[in-house]
């Protein structure tokens, strides 16, 4: 392969979905994927990776592993909840797609943390991913594309398959362009835009 060694592409017992557990604008349908033919997915597993937060949290994790038990597939759902920043990092680098569903979140952090760690983005198509962070997307430019957006679970079921199918040079490509976005979003970047910003406030 291509791809960072740690990113498999032609190996589906390696492929991880990883989703933030608390964003739950769209019910996730394992079934188109694992339906669909063509890429041999028969090993894909969804992993629901970050914090709960309280009762409300949890109340819709229990909803969804309920409803991949009522989906079938609970074999290939797994939840990783409030787990230490190196174990989120063991995640991501095995990760293959990382999937941020929420609607019109002012920015996504998550997504950037995806393409800092090579895994390719797929994300909602609103507010801070579609604005700032995945531009362009494959679709609009596959020589320059850095992720994919999407708006609906059709949408996205879709992404997600495009993602999976990339070939190892075209994902290779799509990491190391995203990696280099990730660096917008730098310490360093942020306090130069900040002091730049705030120059006239603060001048004698």
């Amino acid at each position: 392969t291509t791809a960072p060694p740690h990113h498999r592409t032609t190996a589906p017992p390696h492929h991880r979905t990883t989703a933030p557990p608390h964003h739950h604008h769209l019910t996730p349908r394992p079934r188109r994927l694992k339906q669909d033919d063509g890429h041999a997915q028969k090993n894909l597993k969804l992993v629901l990776l970050g914090a709960c937060r309280g009762p409300d949290d949890q109340a819709r994790i229990d909803a969804l592993k309920k409803l991949s038990v009522e989906l079938g597939v609970q074999s290939r759902v797994e939840f990783v909840l409030n787990c230490p920043f190196a174990e989120l990092q063991r995640w991501l680098g095995r990760a293959s797609v990382g999937l941020h569903t929420m609607w019109n979140e002012h920015f996504g952090i998550g997504v950037v943390e995806f393409i800092a760690a090579g895994v390719v983005p797929v994300a909602h198509a609103t507010a801070g991913p579609k604005q700032d962070i995945v531009v362009p997307t494959v679709e609009e430019d596959p020589d320059k594309g850095v992720g994919y957006l999407a708006s609906d679970v059709e949408e996205f079921a879709n992404a997600m398959q495009s993602a999976l199918r990339l070939t190892p040079e075209a994902r290779r490509g799509v990491v190391e362009r995203a990696r280099v976005r990730s660096h917008h979003f730098s310490d360093g970047k942020f306090a130069l835009a900040f002091e730049y910003s705030c120059a006239g406030l603060f001048s004698n």
